[in-house]
């Protein structure tokens, strides 16, 4: 009688077969046994492993324009395509002492060189100027994760900011202390290697406030200023390889977007400044390209 349950459980299994059951073993990682150690070939491997982000690498230039030599700023928006962007764009952005221009392929060494850091940064990654005033030319290097907000400073510890925006039919504003200006930036790669992005010209003002802020389902709590973007102000293009997007103010002192966002306050003579951006690597949308290991070819329309 010994054997009698072996047979029991026996006669069950067999049972259980013959009528199209099927059996799992269910483990901590959801309906099968992990996989041993070092082994990464079993189910459900290739769902625990997240590719690791790919960043977008971009190049930030703030360039001062020092009155004795304005000559190649204007060389240099003579280079730049402005047409390449609407037309309602450019009205809005010149009504608030704006302008927008793309340069395509390489310039002149004259001109390159003014986009040059000068020996005074100290640490040209972070764009942190050396001790004392502040170098004509400033470079920061980004690695931006697609979709995410990124804060390029224009200027910081304006108080007070007086700001008018023109909408198209009336002038409105007002004051802000304690305010920084700087562009809400985002970008994404392109599937024909260029790069999308959306920068809207934003100020945050007064005392540091405590608010709750949602993102990606949950909430978290955050120490930080009142923020005034200027939607209307809002820009979205596409940069193509080996092209550099300029932003800079123009039109006359006047109380504008262009000159909260442009004015060099360092400067003895509140002299302006431009923003150059620039693509620094060739990015491909992962829509459009092929896992590594997958061992099979790329489409056809996948960027080179």
């Amino acid at each position: 009688m010994r054997g009698a349950p072996s047979h029991v459980a026996c006669a069950i299994v067999c049972a259980c077969a013959l009528a199209g059951c099927r059996f799992a073993f269910v483990a901590d990682n959801g309906w099968h046994w992990p996989p041993p150690a070092g082994d990464d070939s079993g189910p459900g491997a290739s769902a625990s492993r997240k590719p690791a982000p790919k960043t977008l690498p971009l190049e930030i230039v703030f360039a001062r324009i020092d009155d004795p030599d304005a000559g190649w700023h204007d060389e240099l928006w003579n280079l730049a395509d402005e047409q390449a962007f609407d037309h309602a764009l450019r009205r809005r952005w010149a009504a608030n002492g704006l302008r927008v221009g793309l340069l395509t392929g390489s310039l002149p060494p004259n001109l390159a060189a003014r986009l040059e850091p000068t020996a005074r940064t100290s640490d040209a990654e972070s764009g942190a100027p050396a001790p004392g005033d502040r170098p004509a030319v400033m470079r920061r290097l980004l690695s931006l994760l697609p979709g995410r907000d990124t804060e390029v400073i224009a200027a910081t510890g304006l108080n007070p900011l007086i700001l008018l925006e023109h909408d198209g039919a009336e002038v409105h504003g007002g004051t802000y202390r304690d305010a920084t200006a700087y562009f809400a930036l985002k970008a994404w790669p392109a599937a024909d290697g260029r790069m999308r992005i959306e920068m809207v010209p934003t100020v945050k003002h007064g005392p540091l406030e405590r608010s709750w802020v949602g993102e990606e389902g949950a909430f978290r709590l955050e120490t930080g200023q009142k923020q005034q973007p200027l939607e209307r102000l809002g820009l979205a293009t596409t940069i193509p390889p080996g092209s550099t997007l300029l932003v800079g103010a123009t039109g006359e002192a006047s109380s504008t977007a262009g000159d909260a966002f442009f004015t060099d306050a360092s400067s003895s003579r509140h002299a302006r400044r431009l923003l150059a951006i620039r693509p620094l690597a060739r990015p491909a949308d992962p829509l459009f390209t092929t896992p590594a290991g997958s061992g099979s070819a790329p489409p056809a329309n996948a960027a080179n």
